[in-house]
C-alpha cells in the first residue's frame, strides 16, 4: 500500500510509537484494522494523560494554597470523570461505561501518592524555579521543524532556566531517580523540534508522571540526539514499505494490531 509524499516526514508521535514497538508504525501507517480500544488501561492512560494537563493549575493552586491538597485531586478527579467522553470522543468511542468506571475507579489509588509528592516538591526550594515555569505552561501547540521535517504536538512548552522547554506527559510508573530511556529519547525528539524551530540549542525539557504526582527535569545529551536520528532513519525505511521483525513481549496481548501483526518475518526485515 502506497503512502502519500507528505506522510514520509516524521511525527513526534511516530517516534513515541516506535519506542513501544517498531511494527506499529507500519500498521498504523497503513490503516490497518484496530481492534477496539474497550480495555481499562487504555483508559486509565487518557485519563492519566488529561490529569497531568491540570498539573500548572493544580500547582499554581497549592502554592497559595498547601491545605486541603487530597480534596482538591479529587475534585478534578470528578472533573475528569465528567469530561472525559467529551474531550476523548473519538477515542472512547465504543468503549463501554463499565469499562471507564473501573478506570477511575483504580486510579482513585493514585491520589494519595499525588498529594504526598506535589506537597514534597513545593517544599522544596530547589524546586521552586521548576513550579513557576509549569505555571505558564502553553498547551498542546503544534510545532514543525522545516530542517528536520519533523513535526509533533508535545503536551506543552515552558520557559525554563532562560530557554524554551519541552513538556511531556507520561502515564506509567516513575523511576525511583531520573527519567525511563524510552521517554529521554521522546523528550529529546521534541527538544530537537523546538532546537530547529528557534535556531538555538536547546538541552532539556520536563516530564511529568501523572500517576504518582513526580515531574523531572531532564537534560538531553548528544547521544539522545543520535539516537533520535537513528530512529527517525529506521522510520523512514518503515515508511518506504520495510516490516520489521516481531518482537514478541507481554505487551503484544494487549496491543490494538494483535490482529494484523503476523508472526513470519520477510527477508528484508532480518536485515532492518
Amino acid at each position: 500500500m502506497s503512502l502519500n509524499k507528505n506522510e514520509h516526514n516524521t511525527n513526534v508521535s511516530d517516534i513515541a510509537l516506535y519506542l513501544k514497538c517498531p511494527r506499529k508504525v507500519y500498521y498504523s501507517k497503513r490503516s490497518q484494522k484496530k481492534r477496539t480500544n474497550d480495555d481499562v488501561s487504555y483508559v486509565e492512560h487518557l485519563f492519566l494523560k488529561e490529569f497531568g494537563l491540570r498539573y500548572p493549575q493544580l500547582l499554581e493552586h497549592f502554592s497559595s494554597k498547601a491545605d486541603g491538597m487530597i480534596d482538591t485531586i479529587q475534585s478534578v478527579f470528578n472533573e475528569i470523570h465528567v469530561e472525559l467522553n467529551i474531550i476523548y470522543a473519538s477515542e472512547l468511542e465504543g468503549v463501554s461505561e463499565s469499562t471507564i468506571l473501573e478506570a477511575i475507579d483504580n486510579l482513585q489509588a493514585c491520589i494519595e501518592d499525588v498529594s504526598c509528592n506535589m506537597g514534597e516538591m513545593l517544599k522544596d526550594t530547589h524546586s521552586m524555579p521548576l513550579v513557576r515555569a509549569l505555571y505558564g505552561m502553553e498547551l498542546e501547540p503544534v510545532l514543525y521543524g522545516s530542517k528536520m521535517k519533523v513535526s509533533g504536538m508535545p503536551a506543552g512548552m515552558v520557559n525554563f532556566e532562560g530557554s524554551p522547554a519541552p513538556v511531556i506527559i507520561k502515564t506509567g510508573k516513575c523511576p525511583e531517580y531520573g527519567i525511563w530511556a524510552d521517554d529521554r529519547l521522546h523528550l529529546a525528539a521534541f527538544s530537537m523540534l523546538v532546537q530547529d524551530i528557534h535556531n538555538k540549542p536547546i538541552d532539556g525539557g520536563i516530564v511529568i508522571y501523572s500517576r504518582s504526582g513526580c515531574i523531572r527535569p531532564s537534560k538531553i545529551r548528544a547521544n539522545d540526539r543520535r539516537q533520535v536520528l537513528g530512529v527517525c532513519s529506521n522510520i523512514k525505511k518503515i515508511k518506504e514499505g520495510f516490516l520489521p521483525e516481531r518482537k514478541q513481549t507481554p505487551l503484544c496481548n494487549d496491543c490494538e494490531f494483535l490482529e494484523s501483526c503476523d508472526v513470519k518475518s520477510s527477508l528484508a526485515s532480518k536485515f532492518f
